[in-house]
């Protein structure tokens, strides 16, 4: 189930950013602020801390719920909300008179399940609840999500199917030899538009494991 609708996903992506003019390709992202506990190569336990996203769920796992969910969310962060504010995928876009330009973070992350899929964008650190423009799509929602610790694995190339599989059976392996329990169901994170090099993509798979673990790091 999960890796064909994964290139969905990956494909949607690369799309949407196209659609949405990204100015650069050296455009420089926000990221969450989240912490290192383990390193090990290319497998890490981090850290977050609590996040404010923008989701949407969608029925479906393929390529058109996917396609769906991300142009909901697009619309969103350009402009279709209360006050017309721009929520930038990268470096700066151009701005309608009087709105104002949010440089969202990174990266797009995507959970699924046998019959719908979650996308979220996550916002910038200085917006809460209360600052950020009411969606005009009502599908749209926003939360708090809790600090969580991940193990993550991280890794380059065309996010395909047979890679996303390798490297979540990897990361599974991971986890079972160091003692560590999965919480939840693997999460898919893209962080590049869609013209950079497939060696200097970055694509990473994380999968919740219980906070108590943390002190067995």
């Amino acid at each position: 189930m999960q890796g064909k609708s994964i290139i969905f996903i990956c494909s949607l992506i690369a799309g949407g950013l196209s659609v949405a003019a990204l100015s650069t390709a050296s455009a420089r992202y926000e990221e969450p602020k989240w912490s290192i506990v383990r390193n090990d190569d290319q497998f890490e336990i981090r850290r977050y801390p609590r996040l404010l996203a923008a989701s949407v769920t969608v029925n479906g796992v393929t390529d058109q719920a996917a396609n769906n969910a991300f142009s909901i969310l697009a619309g969103y962060i350009f402009g279709k909300n209360s006050t017309r504010k721009k929520i930038d995928m990268a470096a700066p876009v151009t701005q309608e008179a009087g709105s104002t330009k949010i440089a969202m973070t990174v990266p797009v992350t995507t959970s699924l399940n046998q019959n719908s899929m979650t996308m979220k964008f996550y916002m910038p650190a200085q917006y809460d609840l209360e600052t950020l423009p009411e969606a005009h799509d009502k599908r749209i929602k926003f939360e708090l999500i809790a600090p969580q610790l991940y193990a993550t694995v991280r890794f380059s190339g065309r996010a395909k199917e047979a890679s996303i599989s390798k490297h979540t059976q990897e990361l599974k392996e991971y986890l079972s030899t160091n003692g560590l329990v999965a919480t939840g169901e693997p999460v898919l994170a893209f962080y590049n538009p869609p013209w950079t090099p497939p060696f200097l993509r970055r694509n990473e798979i994380w999968l919740p494991v219980h906070e108590q673990l943390d002190k067995k790091s």
